[in-house]
């Protein structure tokens, strides 16, 4: 990151901080560079180098002073610039945002986005009116807005590092599952949680990486997995793990990057490099999009496309392929 950037984010953080609350300057170092560390994995800053970014707060029309309250001195942010304004690109491309969100229209965070950017930037309503010169055509999943629920509670227990249980149906029964979840994954009109399940004897997680299909917990609810091995304790105590490392020791990263969406095996995964020619209509699919991240363009002619991917090869990859019906031709 170059000294321009540090110092954008020096004082992005500045301001979000003190219009929360005033801080004393050593409060204010701190809290800044907690927030350094936890949210961008950056290092500390010196006093120097925040007084700098305070210093361009106040140039660029800011107004923060030091108000001296119950005997200490506080920093306060008194008044911004009339000029913070959205750029040409943000004011044109605002609209369109809120246009893929349109099928989430009815949640009060979207209603909430929609209030704060009029309140925030002077949007009128109109302004962000997308339809009818823009649509986003993808109906809304079933329980969409329990579902986005559901996903924003698991990463919050993600993010604790905390076991959850809930019921899950499988087929036609309903189990019950202990899981450490590690990642949420939207894939194909669905979404998706990866964990390693709790072994009953060990009381640990199994390392392997399982899925979860979100749609499929019963009641679309999740509960915190608490210890209950401790007879004598009066109050079970919730099971916390290691993310980092169980991260690590069930592949996620590996087996989810190889994948052209959600699948693996568990006991063995053959890599594979497909190489494909498209024609007519999947030609424009493909140029748009690309398959996987791993995929090179090798030739390219009015009449055919041909690309190659490194997947593994199991039944997922096989039955995106037939999507292309026979405009996709496996040569190898």
């Amino acid at each position: 990151m170059d000294n321009f950037n540090k110092n954008s984010l020096y004082q992005k953080i500045i301001l979000k901080l003190l219009r929360k609350k005033s801080y004393t300057v050593d409060e204010l170092l701190n809290a800044l560079n907690e927030c350094l560390y936890e949210d961008y994995n950056c290092k500390a800053i010196s006093r120097r180098s925040f007084d700098r970014a305070k210093k361009l707060l106040i140039g660029s029309g800011y107004r923060i002073i030091s108000q001296k309250i119950n005997g200490t001195n506080y920093f306060v942010l008194e008044e911004s610039p009339e000029n913070t304004v959205l750029t040409e690109e943000e004011q044109l491309t605002f609209p369109l945002l809120l246009g893929l969100l349109e099928t989430e229209r009815k949640m009060n965070s979207v209603e909430w986005l929609k209030l704060a950017l009029r309140d925030e930037f002077n949007f009128s309503e109109k302004d962000l009116k997308s339809y009818p010169y823009f649509v986003h055509v993808q109906p809304s999943l079933n329980d969409q807005d329990q579902l986005l629920l559901l996903s924003g509670r698991i990463i919050d227990y993600i993010k604790k590092g905390q076991a959850i249980t809930f019921l899950y149906r499988k087929n036609t029964a309903v189990e019950f599952k202990q899981v450490a979840p590690l990642q949420i994954r939207y894939y194909d009109n669905r979404y998706y949680m990866f964990g390693s399940s709790y072994d009953e004897k060990t009381g640990q997680p199994t390392n392997l990486l399982q899925t979860y299909t979100i749609d499929l917990i019963e009641g679309k609810q999740v509960y915190p997995a608490v210890d209950e091995s401790d007879e004598t304790e009066l109050t079970n105590k919730p099971i916390f793990f290691d993310y980092e490392d169980l991260y690590k020791k069930t592949r996620l990263e590996e087996l989810l990057n190889n994948s052209l969406g959600v699948w693996y095996d568990w006991k063995e995964n053959k890599l594979k490099t497909f190489r494909l020619k498209f024609t007519g209509w999947a030609m424009g699919i493909i140029r748009n999009k690309k398959i996987h991240p791993s995929q090179l363009i090798l030739e390219e002619t009015k009449d055919y496309l041909l690309v190659e991917i490194t997947v593994w090869d199991n039944p997922e990859t096989n039955n995106y392929f037939s999507r292309f019906l026979d405009r996709c031709e496996l040569l190898n």
